[in-house]
């Protein structure tokens, strides 16, 4: 019988990994792929059986936590152990990487084997959907919106760290290189971030804001942005009730109530800051 393997996601293995999680019901994952390859943070494994891929998965160092998803497994052969022997090899590779903390965002399916493996539910995201906006909002009083520069970067990083406890540096670099927005203080002799939106694959968007008018003109902007006919993606900590109940009332529609599960010592995060994901595998 042929073994399982695990390995290294190679630029010759995306259409399989795509064609693989379009048969398991999954959206199209190309952008997401190109983007993992390209970070790195990242390290996209596959699991194969002969040549073929037969599961995928995720680990993405935010040194001190660690992030692991994308854990796919061809229903043709479930129940044969490769789901927790790629979700194994993702966490000795964070954990070898110097991550302290694990966390990965659950789906129903995935729960009870995160649960089994250790992992707990720290709190949840709220996932909501926006239909795109036809006009741009205006930024509140005091502040404006405008394109990211690399001027931008480093004041981008440091307010992600304080929000999200983690250094993400390398993959909201990749983000902020096809393109992002910042809004800012226009009082005062230096203008002050306050919050920024990078825009991701698959309708989701890093955007971190303090202040909650803040966040909602970013999630306002994210909205603008998408495609005709599109929609934006919003991820509201359970802590920041005020936020999704806004959402709701401004048309927003929840679409996953999605477990954020840790392994490891709670993260010191802001939830409050938080208002998007990357995606559901990298935070």
């Amino acid at each position: 019988m042929t073994a399982f393997q695990i390995r290294e996601m190679a630029p010759a293995d995306v259409d399989a990994a795509v064609d693989l999680a379009l048969a398991q019901g999954w959206r199209n994952r190309r952008a997401f792929y190109a983007l993992t390859l390209r970070t790195r943070a990242c390290q996209p494994l596959v699991g194969v059986l002969g040549s073929r891929v037969v599961a995928t998965g995720l680990a993405t160092v935010s040194t001190p936590v660690g992030w692991l998803g994308a854990v796919i497994v061809d229903e043709e052969v479930r129940g044969c152990g490769y789901g927790r022997a790629m979700t194994e090899e993702l966490r000795r590779r964070l954990r070898a990487a110097g991550c302290e903390t694990l966390a990965l965002v659950a789906t129903a399916a995935g729960q009870p084997l995160y649960e089994r493996m250790g992992f707990r539910i720290a709190t949840h995201y709220r996932q909501m959907e926006g239909d795109r906006l036809a006009a741009a909002p205006e930024a509140p009083d005091g502040s404006r919106l405008r394109p990211m520069t690399p001027a931008d970067l480093t004041r981008v990083l440091e307010l992600d760290r304080l929000a999200t406890a983690e250094d993400r540096r390398d993959v909201l670099t990749e983000l902020a290189a096809v393109g992002g927005w910042v809004l800012e203080d226009t009082a005062g002799p230096a203008a002050g971030l306050r919050g920024f939106l990078l825009p991701s694959d698959r309708a989701y968007a890093a955007i971190v804001a303090p202040g909650f008018r803040d966040g909602l003109c970013l999630l306002e902007l994210h909205r603008h942005l998408a495609a005709p006919d599109g929609h934006a993606r919003a991820a509201i900590p359970d802590e920041h009730p005020a936020a999704w109940r806004e959402l709701e009332a401004r048309g927003w529609r929840h679409t996953w109530l999605a477990p954020r599960m840790l392994d490891g010592p709670d993260v010191l995060w802001r939830p409050t800051w938080i208002w998007g994901l990357i995606n559901s595998a990298m935070g």
